[in-house]
């Protein structure tokens, strides 16, 4: 998986379709935004590395969202699945410019400035490695490293000049 550095998320589109360009991605592409550090219990967590290495932000002690009619319902319907075999995003369709979000919810750009900031982070997932369950809830085929495309932050104050770049790899 990339890690691409934007200066604003107001980059995010055009960059977005360039990346996928170069890696010869024509599908659907799966979004999803998350902090880059957050809290297991009491415990502050770098959520941004751990997406890098494994392909998702999420643990198998993340929880299930449950919301009725809107995800799946595991509390009521045990699937077996583990918190980090799922994630909770959105299908864009790049046919379209701007992109289109396929989504109920009437979200238009997922890095927007009321959706994202500095302290957040979008990976980029290939639908096709994806089965959707719900609006927005997906269950990885395999591996979340396999299903993980790209991953995007904005620079922040302690890296101004994006140093660390999206030449990275991981």
């Amino acid at each position: 998986m990339k890690h691409v550095v934007l200066s604003d998320w107001s980059e995010f589109e055009a960059k977005l379709r360039a990346e996928l360009k170069e890696l010869g991605h024509h599908g659907l592409i799966t979004v999803r935004n998350f902090e880059r550090v957050g809290f297991e219990g009491s415990r502050e967590v770098d959520r941004f590395k751990r997406a890098l290495k494994t392909g998702t932000d999420r643990t198998k002690r993340s929880q299930f969202w449950n919301a009725e009619g809107h995800d799946f319902e595991h509390d009521r319907h045990p699937s077996g699945k583990k918190a980090d075999e799922i994630i909770y995003a959105f299908t864009l369709d790049l046919a379209q410019t701007p992109y289109k979000v396929l989504h109920k919810s009437g979200i238009k750009d997922v890095a927007d400035a009321d959706t994202v900031g500095e302290g957040d982070a979008i990976t980029v997932y290939d639908s096709a490695q994806l089965d959707n369950k719900s609006d927005n809830e997906y269950w990885f085929k395999g591996s979340p490293k396999d299903a993980a495309l790209l991953i995007f932050t904005v620079a922040q104050d302690e890296d101004p000049d994006g140093e660390n770049d999206e030449d990275d790899d991981a």
